[in-house]
């Protein structure tokens, strides 16, 4: 009688090589899929920033806009221009809708003087402004900060029965990584118990004086 023998069961293995196959497979798909991700997230990021920064300079702008200057009218020459380097700050540095701008501008001529709004009829000073702000733009200029003389350094004179305050502005502007410093000077005439801008000019630096004075 013939004898047979048992079958064995042959486990068959993977090649290392599909095997590993395989895993890189794996490996590709789970950073693609970490790739895609972090692009999301970066995006993401980017736009809640962006956002961010529109909405500061929306709110910046609308505050300013919305500021009632018949009931809270600053009190001291120096408050004035606090106000209106803030003023030009925002609309010099900050893109903003026609409206805005407008609207802030007008703000701004609230601190003018008669005389100084007989002068500058609105349409003019708006296009005016708006050439000096592309120029100003166009040059990659931005108002870093600005300062106005303390109180004790206002000089108050009379002139033609007029109350007058004579105080110096100065602003840092940030062009292409070098700051400068330019000033200021303005005149603000007492007009209805409220100090109105009458007249400002360049003045030369204090800095730059001291250069002169040191090369005399």
């Amino acid at each position: 009688m013939e004898r047979r023998m048992p079958k064995r069961h042959i486990q068959q293995t993977q090649a290392p090589a599909k095997k590993m196959a395989k895993n890189i497979t794996g490996f590709a798909f789970l950073a693609g899929l970490l790739i895609v991700v972090a692009i999301a997230f970066f995006y993401a990021h980017k736009e809640k920033q962006d956002t961010t920064t529109d909405s500061s300079t929306a709110s910046e702008a609308e505050r300013l806009i919305s500021k009632d200057l018949e009931v809270g009218y600053p009190d001291t020459p120096t408050e004035v221009l606090k106000l209106f380097g803030r003023m030009n700050q925002c609309i010099y540095n900050n893109n903003m809708s026609d409206k805005q701008f407008d609207e802030l501008v007008n703000q701004m001529r609230l601190l003018y003087s008669n005389s100084l709004l007989s002068q500058n009829p609105f349409e003019e000073q708006r296009d005016s402004l708006k050439e000096e702000i592309a120029e100003f733009r166009k040059q990659k200029r931005r108002i870093a900060n600005y300062t106005v003389d303390k109180g004790s350094s206002v000089q108050y004179k009379t002139i033609q029965n007029q109350d007058c305050a004579y105080v110096q502005m100065a602003y840092f502007m940030k062009e292409n990584g070098n700051y400068t410093k330019s000033f200021q000077e303005y005149i603000l005439v007492k007009e209805n118990k409220k100090w109105k801008i009458l007249s400002f000019q360049k003045n030369v630096s204090k800095d730059e004086s001291k250069t002169e004075e040191q090369k005399g």
